[in-house]
């Protein structure tokens, strides 16, 4: 199993920790509750999964326009 960390917004791989490196309870696992869970995370048929963040650019995107806050998507 491998935790896959991409942009919500452009979908680029921000971050990868194999399963050899992967101790859930030392990345916060254990203090998300089962709905934080499900909207931050996706299950993929390949035994990884992805976890929702956002990358610096899209970042620094949001932090120059604060209005995109209001859109579910601002990257066309």
């Amino acid at each position: 199993m491998a935790l896959v960390y991409k942009c919500k917004h452009c979908s680029c791989e921000v971050g990868r920790l194999n399963s050899q490196m992967l101790d859930l309870n030392k990345i916060g696992w254990d203090h998300l509750s089962s709905e934080e869970k499900t909207s931050l995370m996706n299950y993929q048929p390949t035994e990884q999964i992805e976890i929702n963040t956002i990358c610096e650019n899209c970042q620094e995107t949001l932090e120059n326009n604060p209005d995109y806050h209001e859109l579910d998507y601002f990257i066309q």
